[in-house]
This record gives structure tokens, sequence and C-alpha cells, in this order.
């Protein structure tokens, strides 16, 4: 999904235009689906080995069941003690969610506070653009319930969900604001691509219980990290890119073991993202993407990045670029 703008304002008008004309939409996308195969986590060498390994550990437990079965230990009354507890558990961390939920209208209202005034002359050196060109995820990077542009408020309501088997699997949910820029100098320049990002969610890991089996075989995780990062592409040529920002946003990390576990954290998160320097020629037109990353491992577990229930948002509202 994606959402589309006019060209940013703010640009000071006093300094010379070089003549170019800017990409077209379909340009635009063709370029922004070069940097999804650009990003696309790298396959497992052997997923078929991984999958013979899985049943290799559930032919081990069955059989550890059977040798406890005859010792007089009961391994179905253990594994029932294991699923209770699990959905107690999970009915707590549903009972975490739904409170976060509620909050989220509380917290976004303070983080919207913490966006300092714009200054009315940024100077020479500084282009304040209050708005984005596009907002959009990927193929199984997660969904946009919905999203707008508008002059300081760009903003989107996304959710990413995912989960795995007894096979680990890995991947990556993506939000992804672009933004389109001409160098307006008739040379060459290096442009620093500050933003401002504001997050108001809840990440979430949940590992299933094991119960029994969990004495005899490696179990199950579940792990998810939160980055913010902001990367400049070259319209003309998309090897060339830069990723001029990244930080880490929030952690989470559940281990199964006998009972299953899980764990949650809420984001609430309102700063400008200062960026190193990247190269623009003259008239040259470059696309900034500011984006949230989801990055997870799961074995028989989950991974959750809810942006979008009750006021739950992820947000730009400007972005200042530094010229060099």
């Amino acid at each position: 999904m994606d959402t589309s703008s006019s060209t940013p304002s703010y640009q000071p008008s006093h300094q010379p235009q070089p003549p170019s004309n800017p990409p077209s939409n379909e340009e635009l996308e063709a370029l922004i689906e070069q940097t999804s195969e650009t990003k696309a986590p790298p396959i497992a060498a052997s997923v078929e080995g991984a999958k013979e390994r899985a049943d290799a550990e559930r032919e081990s437990a069955w059989l550890a069941r059977a040798v406890l079965a005859k010792g007089g230990l009961d391994a179905d009354a253990l594994d029932a003690l294991a699923e209770h507890r699990s959905d107690e558990r999970r009915t707590r961390s549903a009972a975490g969610h739904r409170a976060a939920v509620d909050a989220s209208a509380r917290i976004g209202a303070h983080l919207a506070e913490l966006t300092p005034a714009l200054p009315t002359d940024p100077g020479s050196q500084n282009v304040i653009l209050d708005r984005v060109t596009f907002i959009r995820t990927f193929a199984g990077a997660g969904s946009i319930a919905d999203s707008s542009i508008g002059s300081l408020d760009s903003r989107a309501r996304y959710r990413f969900d995912a989960s795995a088997g007894a096979v680990t699997e890995t991947g990556t949910g993506r939000l992804s604001f672009f933004t389109l820029w001409q160098n307006p100098r008739s040379t060459a320049t290096t442009v620093n691509a500050g933003a401002r990002l504001v997050v108001n969610a809840r990440v979430s890991a949940d590992a299933d219980w094991n119960g029994v089996a969990a004495w005899f075989i490696s179990g199950s995780e579940a792990r998810a990290t939160v980055r913010a990062r902001t990367t400049v592409w070259s319209v003309a040529n998309s090897a060339v890119n830069g990723i001029v920002h990244d930080e880490i946003l929030a952690d989470v990390g559940a281990a199964g073991d006998f009972f299953g576990d899980d764990d949650a954290t809420s984001i609430a998160f309102n700063e400008f993202l200062v960026a190193s320097a990247f190269p623009v020629g003259a008239g040259e037109f470059i696309l900034i993407e500011v984006e949230v990353l989801t990055e997870f491992v799961a074995q028989s577990g989950s991974v959750s990045f809810d942006g979008a229930s009750g006021e739950f948002m992820v947000s730009v509202p400007h972005l200042i670029l530094t010229l060099g």
C-alpha cells in the first residue's frame, strides 16, 4: 500500500534551480521495489535440513515421554499443567496489551507536545520538508490500516505479525516513509537528511509452552528488535545509497521452556534522527527513506508490532536537510 503527495514545500526559493524533470510515480515505484530486493533477507541455506532436525527433535521427545511413562511419571498431566499455566499467562499478556491500547491516546497527546515548532527562516543552508512523498510497506512486511500525508502530518497506522512452527524463521517488518528531493544547486553538495520520527506502538513476543518436551529438546523462542533507520538513495542509480541513521527503539525476547514465555514493551518515541552526510550531484534527485524495522527470530513462537490499535501511530512530521 502506498500514499502519494505533491512536491514538499518550504524549499528556499533564492537558490538557482537547475532544469531537470522529476521522476514519474512509476519510476519511483520501480526504484522503491529495487530497495525491497536490496534489503530482502537471505534465504536459509537448507530449509529441508532444518525441517529434518525439527522432526528428529519431536521424535526424540516422543521416545523420552514413552520411557517416562514406563517409570510411572504422568507426562500427560505435566503437559496439561503447562498448557493451563500458558493459557493463564496469555490472558495476563492480553490484558497488558489492552491497557497499553487504552493508554495510547494519552501517550500520543504527550508525544505530539514534544514536537517543536519549526523556524520561519531556516537559513540558507537548511531545507525544511513538511511532508513525505510516499508511505508504504512491502510484501510480507506488515500492513497499513490507514495513512495520510499532510503539512507537518504524515502518518500511518501499521501492524506487523509473524509466527513460526518447529523450524526457526527470521524476517523483517518494514514501514517506510519516502521523500523525494532535488538538489537545487548548480554544483554538487552534501546533504544531512535529518527527520523527526514519532512512534506510539507496542511490540511483543510469545514463545509456546513445551511441557515435558522441554527437558529433551531445544524448546521455543521469539525475539524482536525494532529499529529506526534513515537511508538515502540516488534516484539515478539505486546502487548508490547509504544508511545515514540507525538506532534501536525496543527489544523483546521470550524463551518457551516448560511453561512458555512472553515479553512486551510499549514504544513512546519522538526524536529528531540526526543523519550523516550524503553526496548529491548538481540538480540530482535523491529518495530519503525513514523506516521502522521489526527484525525477528522465532521458533514455535510469534512476534507482533502493533502501531494500529487505539491511537497507536507512526509518523514523520517533517525533515530538515542541511546542505554542505
